[in-house]
């Protein structure tokens, strides 16, 4: 059982090749790309919330600011002991003016006034600005320390919040209190102040009313909660989502400008490493085709250099193919012995020369034969036989023009076109060849019975004039110099019309 042979393998197309190395290349930028994009919005989302969170604590610490502003004020009035005597001997007419009196010199107040233990306001509660529910809400508490900043928005206009502190004796007892009623108003411009363009500032009681506010965002949103201590309240900082920030629209713009950028340079390059690439191919066709077509051989030169040792290769391959098919061209149209055009030679000429005849140029063909050429070889071997055939050679190379062509067909039997000869041309160089022939002989010393015989016929100017008529009109003059004697030159005669031979 034999083996199959495996499949050949398909070539690769280099331009496929370049077409998957630029996706390949896209698909790493776009996703380098994306993954950037993706870090860029985590990175924006945590650089926004961390932002809005910053916004929160300033604001949380501005509110704080003023709310232990007026907590101070308020504690370091009542550790005053001119207020403490007050408290304790005064009467309520010096209570209220007292109030009255603070109340002028800090701004943004609402109502002052002095509080017993049990909340109640010591002077006339309308003149010193004190609501009946702030008085309500004084009263409910258990004690004056338990009051956190209470919110009161019954009266438009008049929008506050309430803050108490403790007066004692020094004892340590509880005289009462002093009762402080401070504008919102303060609250919205510390809200006005830390609010960042596009955001939000909320203010929110432990109940979730608004207390105060600032900016609106719509849409999907980042919030941050912070509670203000000692208060119930609740500041929220809102802002809008953003999908990118500034820098993280930068870094997606450099992003794509690089890869455009980096996909131009490679399509570029890989365009021009094609092209030489190609080139190169073209011009080893180009090389290879010509050597086919028997044609020059044009040297090929890379366009790179690592491309150079294989090109050389081609080259000398080329030119040795080129020199190997010249040299086998010329063992095939040459005689091996004689060096002379063999019989495939004369059959490749003939059509040249019978074209010449055509256009009315006389045209000889005149076929050799060696007298008593056997029996040189049966007396003296074929190696003086071979030294015979080579001296005839010679005299046709020395006899015969450049135009001409003499060939030897087999054995002992050559043949030479002439060309623009007269019938006594003819004859003179059939002499000169049979005198040289004998020279060629006596330089061998070689002393031989021998000598040429020669048939000729003229190649006639019609076309139906083919190479195997030709040689037999000259195989059959030669016959008759041979009858005649041997040693002459016999021209080929047309029979007369009607003739018989």
């Amino acid at each position: 059982m034999t083996e199959s042979a495996p499949p050949s393998q398909a070539p690769a197309s280099l331009q496929r090749h370049i077409g998957w190395l630029l996706l390949g290349v896209v698909v790493m930028f776009a996703s380098g790309i994306a993954l950037s994009i993706w870090f860029s919005l985590r990175a924006g989302s945590h650089e926004q919330q961390n932002l809005l969170h910053l916004e929160a604590t300033q604001t949380r610490i501005s509110v704080i600011r003023l709310l232990d502003y007026y907590h101070t004020m308020l504690d370091r009035a009542a550790k005053d002991t001119e207020l403490i005597d007050l408290m304790r001997v005064g009467t309520v007419e010096e209570q209220q003016a007292w109030a009255v009196s603070r109340q002028r010199l800090l701004p943004d107040l609402l109502g002052m006034a002095l509080v017993n233990p049990q909340g109640e306001v010591l002077g006339d509660a309308l003149s010193l600005r004190v609501g009946p529910r702030c008085q309500q809400d004084m009263q409910r508490a258990e004690t004056l320390r338990d009051i956190r900043p209470l919110l009161h928005r019954e009266v438009k206009g008049a929008e506050h919040f309430d803050l108490v502190s403790e007066v004692y004796e020094p004892g340590g007892d509880i005289l009462g209190g002093i009762f402080l009623s401070v504008r919102l108003s303060q609250l919205q411009r510390v809200i006005d102040d830390s609010l960042h363009p596009g955001h939000a500032l909320i203010i929110l009681d432990a109940a979730g009313n608004i207390i105060a506010r600032q900016g609106e965002v719509s849409g999907k949103l980042k919030e941050a909660r912070l509670d203000i201590p000692a208060t119930g309240w609740t500041l929220i900082a809102q802002s809008p989502v953003q999908l990118l920030t500034g820098s993280g629209k930068m870094q997606v713009l450099t992003g794509l400008l690089t890869l455009g950028a980096v996909l131009l340079l490679l399509a570029m390059s890989l365009l021009r490493v094609r092209r030489a690439m190609l080139n190169d191919i073209v011009s080893t066709r180009d090389a290879l085709t010509a050597l086919a077509r028997d044609e020059p051989v044009p040297t090929i030169l890379p366009h790179y250099v690592e491309f150079g040792a294989a090109v050389t290769d081609i080259n000398l391959i080329a030119r040795h193919l080129q020199g190997q098919r010249a040299r086998l061209e010329h063992l095939s149209l040459t005689d091996p012995l004689t060096g002379l055009p063999n019989r495939r030679a004369f059959e490749t000429r003939f059509p040249q020369a019978q074209g010449l005849a055509e256009r009315q140029h006389p045209v000889a063909l005149v076929l050799l034969d060696i007298d008593y050429f056997k029996g040189v070889n049966d007396r003296y071997g074929h190696g003086v036989g071979d030294q015979v055939l080579l001296a005839l050679a010679q005299s046709l190379k020395d006899l015969t023009r450049r135009a001409d062509l003499a060939a030897r067909l087999a054995g002992d039997e050559f043949v030479v076109l002439l060309s623009d000869l007269d019938e006594s041309g003819l004859h003179a160089w059939f002499q000169r060849l049979a005198d040289h022939f004998h020279s060629e002989l006596n330089a061998f010393g070689l002393d031989l019975q021998t000598g040429l015989s020669a048939g000729q016929t003229w190649l006639g100017p019609a076309s139906r004039d083919s190479i195997d008529d030709a040689l037999m009109r000259a195989d059959h003059a030669l016959y008759q110099a041979k009858a005649q004697g041997r040693g002459m030159l016999v021209q080929h005669v047309e029979p007369a019309a009607g003739a018989t031979e």
